[in-house]
């Protein structure tokens, strides 16, 4: 049997208030977990507002806008699926 070492599936998806659109992308995290041979559930799923930052086309916390003097408007909803290693 194959060792698996620590895992880990994130993305983000707009803020639009549907939690069908984060839960799918979970579901995606899921199955793709599976495909490589994780067993059961993630060890631990974390999610953060963020916000984009059009003049850099990136997606940053509440704690990242504030130290950038940016006032911070949710636009995505950020998650990060960790599967523990496995053997």
């Amino acid at each position: 049997m194959t060792e698996l070492p620590r895992w880990t599936y994130s993305g983000a998806v707009r803020a639009t208030g549907n939690l069908a659109l984060l839960e799918s992308e979970l579901h995606t995290g899921r199955v793709a977990a599976s495909e490589l041979g994780y067993v059961g559930e993630p060890e631990s799923i974390d999610v953060i507002d963020a916000m984009l930052v059009e003049d850099g086309g990136q997606l940053v916390s509440a704690d990242e806008a504030a130290e950038t003097g940016r006032d911070f408007i949710a636009t995505h909803t950020q998650f990060m699926m960790t599967w523990a290693a496995q053997a």
